[in-house]
């Protein structure tokens, strides 16, 4: 996928859904029927945690989704797009997922459901959900885009690799009461920098902003970098924050700290 073709603007989204666009709504489930863009599905895999990123737990996590979104009618030959209440992480999974599927025209809504609000993009609100016809997407796996925890232990700390962990403070510093993990910190060699910090009014900060920030804290945008969170939402949305920079070494530990915790031969720091 180019470097900036996974957004959308709202001034493009007509036109793209004219022309035969499936649009997922992503957030929280509950909020489609208070008010949500025509023509938009639910659908959320959010609650899909990937607890191992070794080659087998790959395929099985993606076959599933795979079926989850066949469900929604989506498949290969059609455009996608999600959104979130604005540029948020729910829709940045989203769209990871669909990429690492292999689709082949994944993208999300810049500035999301309030950006086209404030557009003046008409919203309804009411329960009824469009009956679609259930789709088969064909896997084609594009593995670029993942950093598996074998490889954030093989290659955490060498010249060539930066490792950002975008949780809030408390879990940065193993103060966090998260109840599915069973144990607190941080991966070592990682820098602590928190996921809305590449972001500003709901959008993605200029990628001469984004740039500055990694650099700021000791990352060199030419080496693989590679994000991190809980279950690989907030990771993937810097993905695209750094890939919206044209850094096209970054890469999404999507497994994140609910699998690296679970794996009590990785080593943790406090």
């Amino acid at each position: 996928m180019d470097a900036r073709n996974f957004l959308i603007e709202p001034s493009e989204l007509e036109a793209a859904l004219a022309a035969g666009a499936v649009l997922i709504d992503a957030r929280k489930a509950g909020e489609f029927k208070h008010g949500h863009i025509p023509g938009a599905m639910p659908l959320s895999t959010y609650d899909v945690f990937v607890p191992n990123t070794s080659l087998e737990g790959m395929q099985a996590f993606a076959e599933a989704m795979a079926n989850r979104f066949s469900s929604a009618g989506v498949t290969n030959e059609r455009p996608v797009i999600v959104y979130d209440e604005d540029t948020g992480q729910r829709a940045a999974r989203e769209l990871w997922i669909l990429e690492y599927l292999g689709h082949r025209d994944p993208r999300m809504l810049h500035g999301g459901l309030k950006h086209w609000i404030a557009h003046g993009g008409p919203v309804i609100a009411d329960t009824e959900i469009a009956t679609v016809q259930p789709k088969k997407l064909k896997l084609s796996v594009a593995s670029g885009c993942l950093a598996s925890a074998d490889e954030v232990s093989r290659r955490g700390g060498s010249w060539n690799f930066g490792l950002i962990d975008v949780r809030d403070d408390l879990e940065w510093a193993g103060k966090d009461n998260t109840p599915c993990c069973a144990r607190r910190g941080h991966i070592p060699h990682a820098v602590h920098i928190e996921w809305t910090r590449f972001l500003e009014n709901g959008r993605f900060k200029s990628p001469a902003a984004i740039m500055a920030l990694i650099t700021q804290h000791g990352l060199d945008p030419r080496h693989d970098i590679v994000p991190y969170c809980h279950r690989g939402a907030r990771s993937a949305n810097t993905y695209y924050a750094l890939r919206y920079a044209d850094i096209s070494g970054a890469r999404n530990f999507i497994g994140s700290w609910h699998e690296w915790s679970a794996r009590t031969e990785l080593p943790v720091e406090i």
